[in-house]
C-alpha cells in the first residue's frame, strides 16, 4: 500500500496494483508534472486509475511515462469540481487537456509541405 496519496508516483502496473481501493480525486501528470488529466475514482481508484492508464484518448503516449497523485475523498463530486476549479485557477481558466470534451483538431499540411 502507498503511504504518502499526495506524493507523485510513476504511474506502472505495480502503483496501480498498490492502490487502495478508496473514493478519491487524482491528478495524472506526465514526467515534467504537467497535470494532464484531474478525475474521481468512482469508488475505487485501482479500478479507476487501472481504466485511465488504458484509454489512449486520456492519456496518449509520452515520453518518460505518467505520474499520479490522489486524495481520498468522501464526496467525490465536490472534491473533483475543487480540484477542476483550483486548477481553472492557476491556469488561465483551461481545463488538463485529457479533461477537455474537445477533441484535437487535425490541422493538414498543404501539398506544397516538405
Amino acid at each position: 500500500m502507498l503511504h504518502d496519496p499526495r506524493a507523485w508516483r510513476r504511474l506502472t502496473p505495480e502503483t496501480i496494483a498498490q492502490l487502495p481501493e478508496v473514493s478519491a480525486v487524482f491528478e495524472v501528470a506526465n514526467l515534467v508534472r504537467t497535470v494532464l488529466y484531474i478525475g474521481a475514482a468512482n469508488g475505487n481508484l485501482r479500478e479507476r486509475i487501472g481504466a485511465i492508464a488504458q484509454e489512449p484518448a486520456k492519456l496518449p503516449a509520452s515520453p518518460g511515462g505518467y505520474y499520479v497523485r490522489w486524495e481520498a475523498a468522501a464526496a467525490e463530486a465536490d472534491a473533483l469540481d475543487a480540484s477542476l476549479a483550483g486548477y481553472r485557477r492557476q491556469h488561465g481558466d483551461t481545463l488538463p487537456a485529457g479533461n477537455r470534451d474537445v477533441p484535437a483538431q487535425l490541422r493538414v499540411a498543404s501539398r506544397r509541405a516538405a
